[in-house]
């Protein structure tokens, strides 16, 4: 690969090749089983009234609380070679579960919000260990020119995903679609190993680098909340992370209102969020291969940081001057297509400049229990302000304003910890 026009364009260093193709492979399965999901979650939430969304946004913070320090026991004194592989196979075997309560019709409207809860812890813990993994394996430098390489692999899984839904969702059960779920899980697995060993081979073929460790990280179960405590520059990235919640939810929540009023058919829905998945996808990935590197080395990752903030302020505006199933698609496909191409990548590079406890304690409480609080908060303070009669632009635009000033003050922080 040395020498060809794809190497340049992504920018790789000898060696490098392997482990983010690797590190693309494992994203793309883990994004691709879960956006197979998500469409027919979204769907089947909406047979129901939307006001009811608040409630299992409830019950995912609360399922976040009791998962976090069990969490921390895993890490604390197991490698990564064995707690990665052990929480995909965990997650793979109750989405068995689930498809055989779902094959044998048991219960559907409990089994059903189950799944929703359950959906949205999975989707942010799976992708959480794998990104802790990779700032784990990469220095400061590699993550400003890899992590956007390895973040378009997530990406095209996210467009297979939702394609595949697509295509499937009328002609065969929501079982089988779960269970196409776990085999993408088995095959992160696999792929996840092998980039532990490609990262092994670069460390020790790079004598100035540091080793690649994959001893226990050590501390106690209760680590995350320590680390985030008494971090200015870790509070700070969960602050951001609070405010991409609930600048998220708002427009998720405004989005369900329209789509519950102008499509009434469930399949209805689920090819529309499917299609909205797909120019999600689409945009993120033409962002990613064209600009998501190039961003972060001449901006930094701060000015990059503050493109979502831009992004969703102005989508809560739009959403609420024109309620429309076209700015809805717009919207959610713009908004999303920053967080996952431009925001996500730099806000990983963060974690590279922090302890290995960290990267994996604090940084997967930042990405669950934090994330989900936001998700819990904002869609009461949404269901409030519109019994008030308000507009959630009102409080929208201000927290974006604040956000902005978050981001660039991240920026300075990852600048003085790895120049």
């Amino acid at each position: 690969m040395a020498g060809t026009p794809l190497r340049a364009a992504l920018d790789l260093r000898p060696g490098e090749g392997a482990a983010v193709a690797w590190a693309a492979l494992t994203f793309f399965a883990i994004l691709a089983g879960y956006f197979v999901l998500r469409p027919v979650r979204d769907a089947l939430v909406l047979d129901g009234d939307p006001a009811f969304i608040p409630w299992l946004f409830t019950a995912t913070f609360i399922v976040m609380i009791a998962v976090a320090p069990p969490w921390g026991a895993l890490v604390a004194r197991l490698p990564r070679g064995r707690f990665v592989p052990l929480v995909y196979r965990a997650f793979a075997l109750q989405l068995l579960a689930f498809a055989l309560l779902v094959e044998r019709e048991v219960a559907p409207v409990a089994v059903g919000r189950v799944f929703y809860v359950w959906l949205s812890v999975f989707n942010l813990f799976v992708v959480s260990v794998f990104w802790s993994l990779c700032a784990d394996l990469a220095r400061p430098e590699q993550g400003r020119r890899l992590f956007g390489p390895i973040a378009a692999g997530g990406t095209a899984g996210a467009l297979a995903g939702p394609a595949l839904t697509r295509v499937l969702v009328e002609h065969v059960e929501p079982a089988a679609l779960l269970v196409l779920g776990a085999l993408t899980l088995e095959a992160a697995v696999w792929s996840a190993r092998a980039l532990d060993r490609a990262a092994r081979r670069l460390s020790s073929a790079a004598s100035a680098a540091p080793a690649v460790e994959d001893a226990p990280v050590g501390g106690h179960a209760l680590g995350g909340f320590a680390g985030v405590a008494r971090s200015p520059y870790l509070l700070g990235i969960a602050a951001y992370a609070l405010c991409a919640a609930c600048l998220a939810t708002f427009v998720y929540l405004r989005q369900a209102e329209i789509v519950k009023a102008a499509l009434p058919d469930r399949a209805a829905r689920t090819a529309f969020f499917a299609e909205v998945e797909l120019w999600t996808g689409a945009a993120t990935i033409l962002v990613q291969g064209l600009l998501t590197a190039r961003l972060l080395r001449w901006l930094g990752a701060g000015v990059v940081l503050a493109i979502l903030p831009v992004a969703q302020g102005a989508g809560a505006l739009a959403l609420g001057a024109s309620p429309t199933l076209g700015v809805a698609t717009a919207v959610s496909a713009g908004s999303r297509a920053a967080t996952h191409a431009l925001s996500r990548p730099a806000r990983e590079l963060l974690f590279t400049a922090v302890s290995r406890e960290d990267k994996y304690k604090a940084k997967n409480l930042i990405d669950t229990l934090v994330y989900r609080f936001g998700d819990f908060a904002s869609a009461w303070l949404f269901r409030g302000l519109a019994v008030a009669g308000i507009a959630a632009a009102a409080i929208a635009v201000p927290l974006a304003a604040a956000w902005v000033a978050l981001a660039l003050a991240l920026g300075v922080g990852l600048r003085r910890r790895a120049p």
